[in-house]
């Protein structure tokens, strides 16, 4: 189940509809489809989802705008001039370093606000593409049979839970909202939970993996103060 077309497939045949009905039509399931996408694209910051893109620099410009595509704060890394920017400073701590300790401090400041970014010291002369950016795209709309999501091929557990999330928003809200208020759990809202705990579950074991790429072993060594002061000659506490 890659391909919009199997995607709208499941969901006829969970809804037991067919392409001709009147209420439930291919146009109307794609819709919800590219909802439930939508939602499940942009609950975590997938990997499928890091973009890259290279501007320019205008003289005396501080801020420059996200490109439409991406999420708002989602720049992770910038550089200016093949020069690393290093890693982003909350807004309010970068205009306190460079209202306060610019230039006897860092030499370099960026910051993400929403749907822009901020860099100092500010560009003084024109740049040609010379500002490279790396974010995170929202997950684009599908409208051809043929057409994929970004978890087709690689992770068909998630597209289950797109179908899972269309299905629970083509329920009818009438029915489930008179089903909220009676106390009763309908389809369409085991439905979202069940998408729900597939997306998460996936996302989780992702994130396990990729933790075992981190750094294990300590940068620094630290001496325990209260160690065993009768081997303190030789022994600065007794981390083992």
């Amino acid at each position: 189940m890659d391909t919009l077309q199997e995607m709208r497939e499941a969901v006829q045949s969970d809804l037991t509809v067919g392409a001709e009905s009147s209420l439930l039509d291919p146009t109307t399931i794609d819709l919800a489809l590219n909802r439930g996408y939508t939602k499940i694209g942009s609950m975590f910051k997938w990997n499928e989802t890091r973009d890259a893109l290279k501007t320019s620099a205008k003289e005396n410009r501080e801020y420059y705008d996200y490109p439409n595509v991406w999420r708002p704060d989602t720049i992770w890394k910038l550089t200016i001039d093949d020069l690393d920017y290093g890693d982003p400073l909350t807004f309010k701590d970068y205009m306190y370093e460079k209202e306060n300790n610019f230039p006897s401090g860092l030499t370099k400041l960026w910051t993400n606000y929403g749907k822009r970014y901020f860099v100092y010291p500010i560009p003084t002369v024109e740049g040609s593409n010379n500002i490279k950016i790396w974010g995170y795209r929202f997950v684009e709309k599908m409208t051809e049979d043929t057409d994929i999501t970004i978890f087709s091929y690689s992770m068909p557990e998630i597209n289950e839970a797109i179908v899972l999330e269309a299905g629970a928003i083509l329920k009818n809200k009438a029915e489930l909202q008179q089903a909220k208020r009676s106390g009763i759990v309908v389809g369409s809202d085991l439905l979202s939970q069940e998408a729900r705990s597939i997306v998460v579950t996936t996302w989780t074991k992702i994130t396990q993996e990729q933790s075992k790429l981190k750094r294990t072993t300590p940068q620094f060594i630290v001496p325990d103060y209260f160690g065993n002061s009768s081997n303190v000659s030789s022994i600065i506490g007794n981390f083992r």
